[in-house]
């Protein structure tokens, strides 16, 4: 027999009024869903989602959800959701609550399988796809301005509302985080030069590193479409390299792309001479002015 759970979504309007645009909700629960789906993976059960009628006061919808196999969390599968959903604000209070629930329903009286139980707790309330979900929740939301907070409630408990105000809509929503890198000494070994016109790629090796990058001097790319350069096993060039790092919203990095910005000479074999280009004379007479002309301020 299914222990049935039941929790309130109660979206609240700045107009007063009880209708939400449909593609928006659709869109925003198919999130919610998502991630509701996954938080029943991680208690090891296949949820079984219902909805029920709506409720006047802004717009309130319920879900119902059916347990067919008990996890030793299923009890607390309503704290655990109102967690991910408002855990910006919430986090310590709901935090224990889920654990004391959960350790109370367990009986135990053994201090290490309590820590053990704990350590999973915690492991299961730090998942980064259902954290995802949640982010495009949020965004979709946080997008419709007529939604000026959102409520979260256990009927089955009956317990208090927990609100999240529109200006934390924000906290829960994750972003990409991009740094640069500038080097301007590069020495970049070329495997494979791009020969023609077109945005191709180039190859080669940098810091024992195979790349792909792109040629953003427009100048030397026509020299070498024009063959004035040739390319043998060993050549490279002398470059300034942007290195452009995209971090995921967990800190993991996500990809990272080359772009050689300003050429400043060729060089044959890894011994031979560097030739330079017009910008690589001019970089080294720069150079040369910076370390023997001290400015008028040292």
């Amino acid at each position: 027999m299914k222990d049935l759970n039941k929790l309130e979504i109660h979206y609240y309007f700045n107009d007063g009024s009880h209708s939400m645009n449909a593609f928006v909700r659709n869109k925003a629960e198919k999130e919610l869903l998502d991630a509701i789906r996954k938080i029943g993976e991680l208690l090891d059960n296949e949820l079984d989602i219902e909805t029920e009628a709506y409720q006047e006061g802004g717009l309130v919808e319920w879900f119902a959800f059916g347990l067919p196999v008990l996890h030793y969390l299923s009890p607390a599968i309503n704290n655990i959701i109102t967690h991910y959903f408002t855990k910006n604000a919430n986090l310590e209070e709901l935090d224990k609550k889920i654990k004391e629930e959960t350790l109370t329903n367990l009986q135990l009286n053994n201090i290490f399988k309590i820590k053990e139980i704990e350590k999973d707790i915690d492991n299961k309330l730090d998942n980064k796809l259902v954290q995802k979900y949640i982010s495009n929740f949020y965004k979709r939301i946080n997008d419709y301005k007529k939604v000026e907070k959102i409520g979260f409630k256990d009927i089955k408990n009956d317990s208090e509302e927990l609100i999240v105000e529109r200006q934390y809509f924000k906290n829960f929503i994750l972003e990409d985080n991009v740094t640069l890198e500038e080097d301007d000494d590069a020495m970049i070994e070329i495997i494979s030069p791009v020969l023609k016109e077109g945005k191709y790629n180039w190859r080669g090796k940098y810091k024992d590193e195979k790349v792909d990058f792109s040629m953003g001097d427009s100048k030397f790319k026509q020299e070498v479409i024009e063959g004035k350069h040739t390319f043998l096993n060993g050549s490279l060039i002398s470059c300034h390299l942007q290195i452009k790092t995209t971090f995921d919203e967990f800190g993991d990095e996500k990809r990272k792309t080359y772009s050689v910005q300003k050429v400043y000479g060729t060089q044959e074999l890894e011994l031979g001479e560097l030739k330079l280009r017009e910008s690589g004379k001019k970089k080294k007479h720069d150079k040369w002015f910076t370390d023997h002309c001290p400015s008028l301020f040292d």
